[in-house]
């Protein structure tokens, strides 16, 4: 047997012969692996052909078809006349009754069945995938066996033998200008099946040399192209292309030559084609004319030592004329919706979460431009704040009418800027499927993680951001008063544990102003223990957090001035009855009776968080103030005083 290095073909060969940069669309991957597809969505492809030592004109050689979605490509081919069939005499024969004698045959067959492909667009310029094709080989020999009975006769029999394997590659091609591309691929990196096929039939498998593709694709002007491919093996392709505009389409012509150290002379072979393309589709005929004769007989010695690697392009191989019929279609809808423009309602402050769910942070205008009811599907996203776009409620728009949609977003639990910074905002309008109709941008200040808007309806949700971690503080108050509750009657509870979480937390908290003046900064309540005070705003919530943790509810006083300066103080609810109030104070003007869900009346107490003193000065400080601004001025009625539920 010869040195592998002599049976190897070109592998980069392809029946279509164009370039794999131009605009059709033909999945070969021996010359591109890497599965390249110049399409936006669809690709459909049928390649006839004729080879000019058969008998029948015309067969199917492949169906090949490629989808293009977003950044990925798809493509498969059935191949059924991607074969090599070989037919050897044995050298042995028998002598029928009628004295004529006939050979023994052997039939190897050589199959290439279906292939897959995919690849990604890691960028404009760079795209990598891989390859994976079917192979089916089939070996059946005649032999004679003779049978002794009453008389001795010989029996003809034929023994089959088949082996199925997977062949798969992979490679890149990267374009650093539009004019020039270069790739990388393999040839045959890995193989997967065709075992247990006899020892003697293994130098007739397809041969599997593992090497190297080097590409280098050309194109100085629209009009003309080149491409030279190079394989570690010594298989060298090299081709140019011109087309010309005619007849609305365009006419292609091109000339391919390959060689290999198989096949004689040096240059092997050539492959002119022409095509011509217009709109959707790609026609072009492609001549492939080798130089060394190709007999119809070859000693078998010869193919036992050498074999063959390649099922289309081998020493065997006959010269051909192939008819490619390429579509390119594109299913993309029409744009069936616009967005006129989007007005950015408020600022965006994180802290506040699940209140951008409740109510958009923008609006924008949308025009139906087609003579059908469209429903629209706004949404949102905001760079380096959401990780993916935010849907908001779809909205119905007549034909050719306009509609105003909302924007929502959501705030990450994983965010924690802590400055204002304005970011980029996209909006997209779906109609139906996960492709945008229509997109606008447009930027939105985002504000610190600690930023606050001044509503005190809002406070809930910096009340509520870090309540179990707050809770465990609360706790252990609790449990270094053990003690005391224990002795103190259940309807008194809330009361005594309301006063003795007071009473401890004051001693290490002092009252400090709001360190910035562009925006109300309000503390987490983990943040103002942490840096041991805060004003009325932080204050207040670490007060309301401690009760809430342990399940005493509370509420917020807000109080307004015509300034616009405002101050909060806190609600505790007892839980006591109105009639049981005397139990912890004898003056009514220190507490408020509030109905709860069901219409029972309780006891609740004011707080000003402020008065760092001790519990009994901060409810004293607080019933006077509530007394004063919202009893004696009318503040409830006027509407300068507000209370707001926690939960």
């Amino acid at each position: 047997m010869t040195m592998a290095s002599y049976v190897f073909p070109q592998s980069s060969f392809g029946l279509s012969g164009k370039q794999i940069l131009g605009s059709s669309f033909s999945a070969e991957y021996e010359v591109n692996p890497f599965n390249y597809l110049p399409i936006k969505d669809w690709g459909l492809s049928l390649k006839l052909g004729a080879e000019f030592n058969k008998s029948n004109t015309s067969n199917l050689y492949s169906v090949s078809i490629a989808k293009k979605i977003s950044k990925h490509g798809f493509s498969a081919r059935y191949t059924p006349e991607y074969q090599s069939d070989f037919l050897f005499r044995n050298g042995e024969s028998i002598i029928l009754s009628d004295s004529v004698q006939q050979n023994l045959e052997s039939r190897f067959s050589y199959k290439e069945l279906f292939g897959f492909g995919y690849s990604f667009d890691f960028s404009p310029s760079l795209t990598g995938g891989f390859s994976f094709r079917y192979f089916s080989e089939e070996f059946s020999a005649e032999s004679l066996n003779p049978v002794i009975s009453d008389t001795i006769y010989i029996l003809r029999e034929t023994t089959t033998e088949k082996i199925n394997t997977w062949r798969g590659d992979f490679g890149f091609i990267f374009k650093p200008y539009d004019k020039l591309a270069v790739s990388l691929s393999s040839i045959n990196l890995f193989s997967i099946g065709g075992n247990g096929l006899p020892e003697n039939l293994k130098p007739y498998e397809l041969k599997k040399p593992q090497a190297a593709q080097f590409g280098v694709y050309f194109t100085p002007s629209k009009n003309f192209g080149s491409e030279f491919i190079y394989e570690t093996t010594g298989g060298i392709k090299a081709g140019s292309e011109t087309s010309i505009n005619l007849f609305g389409g365009r006419l292609t012509m091109g000339l391919n030559v390959y060689h290999d150290k198989f096949q004689q002379p040096y240059v092997s072979s050539i492959q002119p084609y022409t095509s011509f393309s217009a709109g959707l589709f790609d026609v072009s005929v492609t001549g492939l004319k080798y130089f060394s004769k190709r007999n119809t007989n070859y000693f078998f010695s010869k193919f036992s030592s050498e074999g063959i690697s390649g099922v289309i392009n081998n020493r065997y191989s006959s010269d051909k004329v192939m008819l490619t019929i390429s579509f390119v279609l594109n299913t993309f809808k029409e744009k069936e919706v616009q967005l006129l423009y989007v007005k950015i309602l408020r600022d965006i402050y994180p802290a506040l979460a699940d209140d951008y769910i409740d109510e958009p942070f923008a609006k924008g205008k949308v025009v139906n431009l087609t003579d059908k009811v469209i429903v629209v599907k706004p949404e949102s996203k905001i760079s380096k704040f959401n990780f993916e776009p935010v849907q908001s409620e779809a909205v119905t728009i007549m034909p050719h009418d306009t509609a105003e949609v909302n924007f929502y977003t959501i705030t990450p639990a994983s965010y924690s800027n802590n400055k204002a910074e304005i970011l980029a905002s996209d909006f997209y309008l779906l109609t139906g499927d996960d492709e945008s109709d229509d997109q606008f941008q447009k930027p939105v200040l985002v504000q610190g993680i600690n930023a606050w808007d001044g509503n005190v309806n809002r406070l809930k949700y910096f009340i509520k951001k870090d309540i179990s971690a707050i809770g465990d503080t609360a706790k252990n108050i609790l449990r270094e008063n053990k003690t005391l509750l224990d002795t103190i009657p259940g309807m008194l509870s809330n009361f005594y544990k309301a006063k003795v979480i007071f009473n401890k937390i004051v001693k290490n908290l002092v009252y400090a102003s709001d360190p910035r003046a562009s925006a109300d900064y309000v503390q987490f309540p983990t943040q103002t223990l942490k840096v041991k005070g805060g004003d009325c705003d932080d204050l207040s919530v670490l007060y309301c957090a401690l009760l809430e943790s342990i399940g005493i509810e509370t509420a917020l006083v807000d109080y307004r001035t015509s300034t616009d300066e405002r101050h909060v103080n806190v609600l505790v609810n007892t839980a006591l009855p109105p009639e049981r109030a005397y139990l912890i104070t004898g003056n009514d003007k220190k507490y408020f009776v509030r109905a709860d869900e069901k219409g029972n009346l309780e006891t609740w107490i004011f707080i000003e968080a402020t008065a760092l003193t001790d519990f009994n000065k901060s409810w004293e400080a607080g019933a006077s103030k509530f007394q004063k601004e919202a009893i004696d001025n009318y503040g409830i009625a006027k509407g300068s005083v507000f209370i707001v539920d926690v939960d």
